[in-house]
């Protein structure tokens, strides 16, 4: 317990104001990231096709043409999924399910990305 006690005498009133200003910043954040909406469509991008939007809606799996090679994407109860892909890695099959506004999984390897989007088209960034 000394060395906590010698830690605290060491801190003066900015380090401690600079500390709590960002936990402050952290919890923000996080809580702001964490309660994003749920998406109601899943677009899917490929350098051979045009994007293509599907309902999550649906229950389905859909067959991409990618660099490599035909990839699998599963939508099941309002997410969705890499379920098969020819990369080496398979990365983008590890990620999981999505299914929160802005998530992304990209395929690098086969030139796939699958977004969730929402009915209203938002933007991360804008470049002038």
């Amino acid at each position: 317990m000394s060395k906590l006690f010698q830690f605290i005498k060491i801190i003066r009133l900015g380090d401690a104001f600079i500390i709590i200003s960002f936990l402050a910043i952290i919890f923000w954040a996080i809580s702001r990231s964490w309660n994003m909406p749920s998406g109601q469509y899943l677009k899917i991008e490929s350098n051979y096709e045009d994007p293509i939007i599907f309902s999550l809606n649906q229950s389905a799996n859909k067959n991409i043409s990618g660099f490599l090679g035909s990839s699998v994407i599963s939508i099941n109860e309002g997410k969705a999924r890499f379920v098969k892909s020819p990369c080496t890695k398979k990365y983008c099959i590890h990620h999981g399910w999505i299914d929160k506004v802005n998530q992304t999984i990209v395929c690098l390897p086969n030139q796939i990305t699958i977004s969730i989007v929402g009915n209203s088209e938002s933007y991360d960034t804008v470049n002038y």
